[in-house]
């Protein structure tokens, strides 16, 4: 089997209501549909996360000339003939998004063709449930209060929190939301790299008292002794995100003992078969990984939990955010009430695209 075709569509599927976080305020998903055809008939498909589409498109189609021609199973010979053969390594960050979803694409396209999920090509399961985060949405107190209020109802375990924002206080919505859930689930908070490591180390001593369970990726991702120096100067956990994308950033944490957790995607770690291998590195040092979600589709839910269903080290309220879209590109339901989702077992990554949302969505 081997792949005749790599297709590039770009996207854009609006938000059900603005995402607010200390970047800013997003309000629609700009991504790019990756298709794998095959000489057997199995067709793939996965995406990549971009600001731009048009950049991502034309990126992909260069990077797509190292996958035409090959089986869809040969993810680690083609990666290593991109990287080594071109440029795409200078700007790992930046390949490793785009080169992601071309690779997911393959995976399902190779499940397919063989009638197993793409979990099988990644390990095997050790479980068959992934626990998901609770998100709660909003720009006031208020809002993020009462949405963070709902959620704990369904009986999720996690609820993950932004903090950082501009003209926010971050005490005040800590504390509300903490009211809102009770005391029983878990409080975890996202900085976005918003602080300084003095003011982190303030801001996180006055958050302390809502019990948090971890603040994720408090200062600039490249300062890894800043966030070892955090993480010994505060009672809660540090989890490092935007700081591991690459095995050689992963390691430094590591090593420096930055971390208590790993926050890793697909989209940033290259695919979801380099997001197993750094899974298993973090495992070698004793520590927990847990799914990062960007503003995207299903497809990128559906692919990470093939992934996550191969993970000892995976922990609980893992990230997710395709139900944030006013509208799915899937027509196979994912139903994230409570958090609790079973891995589907059907072949390749266990969804059936919708054709006619695809085509609207590109239009727009």
């Amino acid at each position: 089997m081997r792949i005749t075709s790599v297709t590039a569509t770009p996207i854009a599927i609006p938000l059900a209501r603005p995402f607010h976080w200390r970047s800013g305020v997003q309000e629609s998903a700009n991504l790019v549909l990756f298709t794998v055809e095959t000489d057997e008939g199995a067709t793939g498909y996965g995406e990549s996360i971009c600001e731009d589409t048009a950049a991502v498109v034309a990126y992909g189609n260069l990077m797509a000339r190292a996958f035409v021609g090959r089986s869809p199973g040969d993810v680690e010979a083609i990666l290593g003939e991109l990287w080594r053969d071109g440029r795409w390594r200078f700007y790992s960050h930046w390949s490793q998004q785009i080169a992601s979803g071309i690779e997911v694409a393959c995976w399902d396209a190779l499940g397919k063709a063989l009638g197993v999920p793409a979990s099988t090509f990644l390990g095997g399961r050790v479980r068959e449930e992934v626990d998901f985060m609770a998100f709660p949405q909003g720009d006031t107190v208020e809002e993020l209060a009462e949405d963070a209020a709902a959620l704990a109802r369904e009986g999720h375990r996690v609820v993950y929190l932004k903090v950082g924002r501009v003209h926010r206080d971050d005490e005040e919505i800590v504390s509300a939301v903490r009211d809102a859930i009770g005391p029983e689930p878990l409080l975890r908070v996202d900085a976005n790299e918003a602080w300084d490591v003095p003011g982190a180390v303030d801001s996180i001593r006055r958050l302390e008292a809502y019990d948090l369970d971890w603040v994720e990726q408090p200062i600039a991702a490249g300062n890894v002794s800043g966030l070892a120096w955090i993480r010994g100067s505060i009672e809660t956990k540090v989890a490092a995100d935007q700081a591991v994308f690459t095995n050689h950033e992963l390691r430094l944490v590591l090593e420096q003992e930055a971390a208590d957790a790993i926050v890793i995607g697909s989209h940033e770690t290259g695919g979801i078969w380099r997001l197993r291998q750094l899974a298993h590195l973090a495992e070698t040092y004793g520590i927990p990984v847990n799914r990062h979600a960007c503003v995207e589709s299903a497809i990128s839910t559906f692919a990470a939990l093939q992934v996550m269903a191969c993970l000892p080290n995976l922990t609980i309220g893992n990230q997710v955010m395709h139900h944030l879209l006013s509208e799915q590109v899937v027509t196979t339901p994912l139903d994230l009430t409570g958090g609790r989702v079973t891995v589907p077992d059907a072949p390749g990554l266990g969804f059936e695209l919708d054709l006619d949302a695809v085509e609207r969505f590109t239009v727009r």
